[in-house]
């Protein structure tokens, strides 16, 4: 009779089964990113009263019964940065009562209106990666996000709904790479001492758009070119 010869695989360490998980996957979202998203807009039907909102948006559910509907959602247009810059801080200022009049700061969205009053998102701490699976599942820290509304200086939007720090879920077409085009889809709910008023509140942030690289800010490319200039003026002092 032939005796069965069992193999038992070796135990490894836990810490070290996450140090090689996180070897082996491949992250293709750079850690300086911009995900540069598409102007949203909202359209409502006057003899139904059914609205629709298309591209990137963001939605509070103001009636509270726990889903953000298209008629409480709008679309958002990119900020000064042109979208959200991963890895980095985004703090807007200037909100203020009535609508939006130019004089605002807003890095990451245009500022909107909302509730007859100037609003735009912002976050306080760099939004970074928390996993990418390098196949196009990609999870950010939201943890430090929040509103400037009315005056407000943040409502806190960094809080999910089941009271942990935020995340938000981004899917890409391939990998998250230069180029590829993403989803990002977050939800939160205001904390109920939040000194805004919208305490317990559902508010909710899509976005999609193009994985793109950060531009190069003028100033760079004018202290190059002068750089080049003063290079070039040394050399022939030399000959």
């Amino acid at each position: 009779m032939k005796r069965k010869i069992s193999i038992i695989p070796p135990i490894i360490p836990f810490g070290l089964a996450i140090s090689m998980a996180s070897v082996s996957a491949e992250a293709a979202l750079s850690s300086n990113a911009l995900l540069a998203f598409d102007a949203g807009t909202q359209s409502c039907d006057s003899s139904t009263g059914i609205c629709q909102v298309t591209g990137s948006y963001f939605g509070v559910d103001t009636n509270q019964d726990g889903v953000v509907s298209a008629y409480e959602s709008q679309g958002i247009s990119p900020g000064s940065d042109g979208g959200l810059l991963v890895g980095q801080a985004q703090i807007a200022s200037g909100s203020h009562s009535g609508y939006p009049d130019g004089t605002e700061v807003a890095p990451f969205d245009a500022a909107w209106a909302f509730l007859g009053n100037t609003g735009m998102h912002q976050s306080l701490t760099p939004t970074n990666i928390l996993s990418d699976d390098g196949m196009g599942n990609v999870l950010l820290d939201f943890s430090g996000w929040g509103a400037t509304w009315n005056g407000i200086p943040n409502i806190n939007l960094g809080v999910a709904p089941d009271g942990s720090p935020g995340v938000a879920v981004v899917k890409c077409g391939v990998d998250c790479s230069l180029g590829d085009s993403f989803s990002l889809d977050y939800s939160a709910v205001v904390p109920l001492d939040d000194p805004s008023n919208f305490g317990g509140v559902l508010w909710r942030i899509h976005l999609e758009g193009t994985v793109s690289a950060v531009p190069v800010p003028a100033a760079v490319w004018l202290f190059g070119s002068g750089l080049l200039g003063l290079l070039g003026f040394m050399r022939r002092r030399r000959q």
